[in-house]
């Protein structure tokens, strides 16, 4: 097992808190993705100025919409729809890092070895691979002897940021996905065999409790559900260096080739060293070609409606989201921090609510 995953499953299992006073302020309440729920309750029960209720980013946006909650936790960009029926403007404050990790269930497969590119993927929750020996799925990996079992697809039951993350993802690298389901969506039209669970834990539940089958998950709750061994190692186009002879003499040249990237801590923090920062702080890392990077690799934001009563307790949950004993926890639960620049535009955008 790769040893960062092992790490974080092993602190994963217990999530501790400390005792914190609550301010005069009081708790802020907040529900919507799952994706960030680990970390989110973490904070909340250290600091003790908010509560959270995971529900889906789409029912936190809901929940925002109704006025019933003072933040969302949202995985997703709004829609145009929801933005119009919050009916005013929605501030995106990002607070991690985090993977969406690709677990599977072979029998007999474990300890990391399935690997999956793009396109393989694409053609997998598009419908157009439908059995675990297909070719392009041998192709990846020959060492490993694949049943003619069909495979089936663990999705969410629920509107999720993670779907619209691994949608949005697949999109990008998969013609075939992008024809057949579309692109970036809440709730995509998974094409094949599909079982469905409510929340990422849901999801994980699916993958673990259901033979041949293939999930998306963030990594905090794989690792949770002890599918740290089932994760697969993502295939991603890098320009690498190589050595090659010239006339006798050692030369070093670029090429380009397939690398494969298990998530960690330190590999979705590669995907976020991104020089400029969008002023709105909605930030797509997806798909990402940074060196070392995990290709599926996203934030989470809390989203927030300037002028509502609510935002001086919002504006308290975001210092100690932002605050460096908060984010030095990250890693810990299977995120990673916010890269100091994303940090400092963030910080500064609360300041404002």
């Amino acid at each position: 097992m790769n040893r960062t995953l092992r790490i974080a499953a092993v602190a994963a299992v217990g999530v501790g808190s400390l005792a914190v006073t609550a301010t005069a302020l009081g708790k802020s309440t907040g529900s919507g993705a799952s994706f960030p729920n680990v970390a989110y309750q973490k904070w909340c029960g250290e600091s003790g100025v908010c509560s959270y209720t995971s529900k889906g980013s789409s029912g936190g946006i809901r929940d925002l919409t109704n006025k019933t909650v003072d933040f969302a936790g949202s995985d997703a960009v709004l829609t145009s729809s929801q933005l119009a029926a919050i009916g005013g403007t929605v501030k995106y404050f990002p607070t991690l890092l985090g993977a969406i990790s690709v677990p599977v269930n072979i029998p007999g497969v474990v300890g990391n070895r399935m690997k999956l590119d793009g396109k393989t993927l694409g053609d997998i929750w598009s419908g157009t691979i439908t059995t675990w020996n297909a070719p392009a799925i041998k192709k990846l990996n020959p060492k490993i002897a694949l049943p003619a079992s069909p495979i089936t697809l663990c999705v969410r039951s629920d509107g999720s940021g993670t779907s619209y993350g691994f949608s949005n993802y697949l999109s990008k690298v998969s013609a075939s996905y992008r024809s057949k389901v579309g692109y970036g969506s809440q709730t995509p039209n998974w094409q094949g065999t599909i079982s469905k669970g409510p929340g990422n834990p849901g999801v994980a539940n699916c993958v673990k409790n259901t033979p041949n089958s293939i999930g998306y998950v963030d990594l905090a709750d794989s690792l949770r559900a002890g599918l740290g061994t089932n994760v697969t190692a993502i295939g991603k186009s890098e320009i690498v260096k190589k050595k090659v002879k010239v006339k006798g003499k050692t030369r070093t040249k670029t090429v380009r080739k397939t690398v494969y990237v298990l998530p960690s801590s330190k590999t979705i923090s590669a995907a976020g060293n991104v020089k400029k920062i969008k002023p709105t702080l909605d930030i797509d890392f997806s798909a990402s070609s940074a060196p070392g990077a995990y290709p599926i690799v996203i934030t989470t934001w809390v989203l927030a409606v300037p002028g509502r009563p609510g935002n001086p307790g919002v504006k308290q949950v975001l210092n100690y989201f932002y605050s460096s004993a908060a984010q030095a926890q990250l890693t810990s639960i299977g995120f990673a921090p916010l890269p100091a620049n994303l940090r400092t535009a963030g910080i500064k955008a609360a300041a404002t609510l």
